[in-house]
């Protein structure tokens, strides 16, 4: 029987890839961020190194119509994805699963939710910072400042999670965007894991954003 080893080669995989750097830039807000390819890219090598695949499989797949503000239609798809890694030399597996949403005017809406979906995988499972302070997420500071700090946080609020997918969706039309590519702005890798500070933090933000955006329309 053979040995057991993909645990141990995953785990060679997340202490190699330490940091990715952001080379994406985001030209509406001034900002840059790590892009899909950045993190795959990275990954990749050193999963080939230690003779470990990942295949996907979408396993839930929805795309409706939209139509912007400026009255063009768009397409918005959202996927479900479940990533298997593989062993080439035990032929061990372990799956872990990732959504993603993807926005686009012609056939690219699907295969942007499924990049998306990669990509937060990857660094969901490897926990990869980007950041030049990795510390540097909406709340993180809260978290880690002192023992009073260390005490359990209110999570996120129905009302709250909804807010920000609305005003996220918002801005990233007005903006012909991607939601993911704002949720990249906001640091926000898994809104449902958001504390109650964060959110309110995602929301003035995104108020501000907004805002900002929409000044210029009643002039």
């Amino acid at each position: 029987m053979s040995e057991k080893t993909l645990v141990k080669k995953l785990a060679k995989v997340m202490k190699e890839v330490q940091y990715i750097e952001k080379r994406g830039f985001n030209k509406f807000n001034n900002y840059k961020y790590a892009t899909e390819s950045d993190v795959a890219e990275k990954v990749r090598e050193v999963l080939a190194e230690q003779n470990v695949i990942m295949l996907p499989d979408v396993t839930e797949h929805t795309t409706r119509e939209h139509v912007n503000r400026k009255g063009n239609t768009e397409y918005i798809a959202t996927v479900k994805v479940k990533f298997t890694f593989i062993d080439g030399d035990s032929g061990e597996e372990l799956s872990i699963h990732s959504a993603g949403e993807g926005q686009d005017a012609g056939d690219k809406a699907v295969y942007k939710a499924i990049t998306g979906a990669q990509k937060y995988a990857l660094m969901k499972a490897f926990m990869i910072p980007t950041g030049d302070d990795p510390e540097a997420d909406n709340g993180v500071d809260e978290r880690n400042n002192g023992q009073a700090q260390r005490r359990q946080q209110e999570p996120i609020t129905q009302e709250q999670l909804g807010n920000i997918k609305v005003k996220a969706m918002k801005f990233a039309e007005a903006n012909n965007g991607s939601v993911d590519v704002v949720y990249e702005a906001l640091k926000i890798t898994d809104l449902p894991s958001l504390t109650k500070s964060q959110a309110d933090a995602a929301l003035k933000q995104l108020d501000a954003w907004i805002s900002e955006t929409y000044k210029g329309d009643n002039s």
